[in-house]
């Protein structure tokens, strides 16, 4: 697995690295580079995935890009550590089966390496904490409360080649990011970080961590003749 990591270079354009990105698919599509994954850190941002609703921008002031990824609308910026995948799996493609996998990798890197327990929620992509009462039990069962979402993950295939990933929130200024929007077109969640949950790592120790597991975890899935 080849990693390419923009990080050293500090803050990037959205549009730049959207672009490197869809050079990379095609060339991992058509056999010339290996699979690879694509690391950065972006100037802030509001991106719109194909799910998006109006409702969903509060502040119709703000420059939103809109993408092909699945998911509705999202803030990139400082503090926040994103990775596209940019793989060919092996035909017939399971979406669902690179979805979880991808899921997994995010939690099991936060669970093993910082110990915060995050977990997955059924019919929510992404890595979430959920909010629980004093006895254990979570938003859906006692109706009150929120769960956070610390990693969003919104993917595209095309061609049996992958494209976008996730946005893993190490350590944003939350009094900048994600205002003016209702995250991911959730109005009954919230967001949160790594920092917020007391795990401080530095971006690229959680950049190597998350890449490590996303090379395992997607490893079964990948189309042979690449690497």
């Amino acid at each position: 697995m080849r990693i390419e990591n923009l990080l050293k270079r500090g803050l990037v354009k959205y549009e730049e690295v959207d672009q490197l990105q869809r050079e990379i698919w095609a060339a991992v599509r058509d056999g010339i580079q290996d699979h690879t994954l694509l690391v950065a850190q972006f100037e802030p941002t509001y991106t719109a995935g194909r799910n998006t609703h109006e409702v969903d921008l509060l502040n119709k002031e703000l420059p939103v890009i809109r993408t092909d990824r699945a998911g509705s609308l999202t803030w990139h910026g400082p503090g926040q550590l994103v990775i596209y995948p940019l793989v060919k799996l092996r035909e017939p493609v399971d979406l669902i089966a690179y979805i979880r996998a991808v899921e997994a990798a995010v939690v099991d890197a936060v669970r093993d390496t910082w110990d915060v327990p995050v977990e997955t929620i059924k019919g929510r992509a992404g890595v979430w904490m959920r909010y629980r009462d004093a006895a254990g039990r979570t938003a859906v069962q006692r109706g009150v409360g929120q769960d956070r979402k610390l990693c969003a993950i919104g993917l595209k295939v095309v061609q049996a080649t992958t494209l976008h990933g996730l946005a893993l929130n190490i350590n944003p200024d939350f009094s900048n990011a994600f205002t003016g929007i209702i995250p991911c077109g959730l109005a009954d969640a919230g967001v949160t970080s790594l920092f917020e949950e007391g795990a401080y790592p530095a971006m690229n120790q959680a950049a190597a961590v998350i890449t490590g597991q996303l090379a395992k975890k997607l490893q079964p899935l990948l189309a042979t003749g690449t690497s």
